[in-house]
């Protein structure tokens, strides 16, 4: 988070105290209270219009001082135990993406909701080629690199208002809102041409990564699990066709 004066906090926030300007004629006086570097704060009360006073949580203790020196204080904003406990439970820690039980809820929420308003929508579902042999090859820790850097470069060719969440292990799915099938079918090939243009730690010179997609739009009637199985059929008919390519249910054999 970006570095704010501590008199920019919105009451209830804890922040990290980054610097006290020591041009500060009154810095002995803001440490005396227990201010320096490296302690938590919790904003409890910001009067900018009649006391002109900042009022701190410290340890349990309320300290109360002037704007004046508030100004002088520097912080970083932290998110509190509940937003990060949250986080854990909704997002994989290695990429960032949506995890597969947050991206369930929010799946099973958006089919139904597109399905009523009879709109189109779309699934892709992603899967790094030979990714085992990576792992067999480089080691797990390559392995790890090369999923982060797939997740940013897949992101890349969504737009804002497309979802990407890994899936399990090398397998990634993305909610295509509003997409008709013609319209998924070429964001996943953009994913599928960006991906193979790029080379991923630790190839360097060595090789480049391919990935195969399945692409599957919801039907009339259709539902969460008959989206997702129509995808993952897909992906398999596009591995079985040979890799690094996209194929639709429909596709021929």
């Amino acid at each position: 988070m970006a570095l704010l004066h501590i008199n920019e906090l919105y009451t209830g926030e804890t922040a990290e105290i980054v610097a006290i300007n020591s041009n500060c004629s009154d810095t002995r006086r803001l440490r005396d209270m227990g201010l320096r570097e490296g302690r938590m704060v919790d904003m409890l009360h910001f009067d900018p219009l009649v006391s002109h006073k900042v009022v701190l949580g410290l340890d349990g203790t309320r300290l109360a001082f002037p704007l004046t020196l508030a100004a002088h204080i520097v912080v970083r904003p932290i998110k509190s135990h509940f937003e990060t406990l949250r986080d854990m439970a909704n997002y994989d820690q290695l990429t960032g993406c949506l995890n597969r039980h947050a991206a369930n809820m929010i799946l099973r929420h958006e089919i139904r909701r597109y399905a009523d308003q009879e709109l189109p929508l779309a699934v892709l579902m992603a899967d790094i080629d030979h990714f085992k042999k990576v792992n067999d090859t480089f080691g797990h820790t390559a392995g790890d690199q090369i999923l982060k850097k797939f997740a940013q470069v897949a992101g890349s060719a969504l737009r804002r208002c497309d979802m990407l969440c890994r899936w399990g292990g090398e397998e990634f799915l993305v909610l295509l809102r509003g997409t008709v099938e013609e319209e998924a079918f070429q964001i996943a090939d953009r994913i599928r041409r960006r991906v193979e243009s790029i080379t991923f730690p630790p190839y360097d010179a060595c090789g480049l990564l391919t990935v195969s997609i399945g692409s599957a739009a919801l039907l009339p009637g259709g539902n969460f699990e008959q989206l997702v199985a129509e995808a993952d059929k897909a992906l398999y008919r596009a591995k079985h066709a040979g890799r690094n390519r996209v194929a639709t249910i429909s596709d021929e054999c």
